[in-house]
């Protein structure tokens, strides 16, 4: 029935903002909702799960990254890419993505090998980029979110469990190394590095998951502020993904994952300006009757785990990488 209910809106969807798209990744599907929260389409792979990262590319179709590694499919939902994480079953875990050159190169984290791997779209290896060996650490504890650097040949990564922002080299060197904790407001609960982006005016954005703290520094690593969910009016478990949009607002995926109860996670995706105050949210509720989510088998409660955003223009796709993720 929820299938039907989204093809429904799907042809149905008329708004005012009809050019508008958040790309949701979900864990085992990506949604695309309007500012209306309707969905606008849904990709859903067997075998794919733990989806953290995707990106609508120029020519309409999507990459993201799940548990198994990279895959892309064109406008047609078909897979004309994909480059497996190394290792095998709980060995394996590939993090997140990034995507540049107009769509035609990719580069994703494998953190099983701690590396990053960078591949054109015909799949070909281009490099692997040795990451700092957090062997020792559980392997869902060692990495999170890779963004290019705006300017520079280098990448943003997130050391989660060591709660470290790193600039990494096209070779590996580590440009710089922030760590989160000191900056952070002190808190009972365990925060990590999961998301970061850097925004127009060269401030840095980091979301910290656990913890739900928002953290703005310059690009020297100092921090500018630092908000908490609760700070900011916001109602999830977790802050996740970003991106910094054209008007200077920001997007803010909000997870829902280990729900206790509904009520404790009703935001997905909130819009907050400069001043830290949420302009926008996508709810839980507006979801729960378009797309079948994800029940959690300790809870019995069904969550929509939303993890990133891609915001873009519909109708100028040719555009939609000319963003700060």
């Amino acid at each position: 029935m929820r299938k039907l209910l989204c093809l429904f809106a799907i042809a149905a969807s008329v708004s005012l903002h009809a050019e508008e798209r958040f790309l949701l990744a979900a864990d085992t599907q990506v949604i695309e909702v309007n500012r209306e929260g309707k969905v606008t389409d849904l990709l859903k792979h067997p075998g794919h799960s733990g989806i953290y990262d995707a990106w609508r590319l120029p020519d309409g179709g999507i990459a993201y990254v799940h548990r198994g590694g990279l895959a892309v499919f064109d406008g047609s939902k078909q897979i004309v890419m994909q480059h497996a994480a190394t290792g095998s079953g709980k060995n394996t875990e590939a993090n997140s993505c990034v995507v540049w050159g107009g769509g035609s190169q990719f580069a994703f984290i494998d953190s099983g090998a701690n590396q990053i791997c960078t591949l054109d779209r015909t799949g070909t290896l281009l490099r692997t980029i040795p990451l700092p060996d957090l062997s020792g650490d559980p392997l869902h504890f060692r990495y999170r979110t890779i963004r290019t650097v705006p300017g520079e040949n280098a990448f943003w990564v997130c050391q989660y469990g060591r709660k470290t922002v790193l600039k990494v080299g096209t070779v590996g060197k580590i440009l710089q190394s922030i760590a989160i904790e000191p900056l952070l407001t002190p808190t009972a609960t365990v925060k990590k590095a999961f998301g970061i982006t850097q925004c127009h005016d060269g401030a840095l954005l980091i979301t910290t998951s656990t913890g739900c703290q928002l953290l703005r520094l310059d690009q020297q690593g100092n921090k500018i502020a630092c908000w908490t969910a609760q700070e900011i009016g916001i109602s999830c478990r977790y802050l996740l993904g970003l991106q910094c949009c054209d008007t200077g607002n920001w997007l803010v995926a909000c997870g829902d994952y280990h729900l206790k109860d509904p009520a404790e996670s009703s935001d997905l995706l909130v819009e907050i300006n400069s001043d830290c105050k949420v302009v926008w949210r996508l709810k839980r509720h507006q979801l729960a009757d378009q797309i079948e989510g994800t029940v959690d088998r300790n809870s019995g409660i069904e969550e929509m785990r939303i993890t990133n955003v891609h915001h873009y223009d519909s109708e100028h796709l040719e555009q939609c990488l000319s963003v700060r993720r």
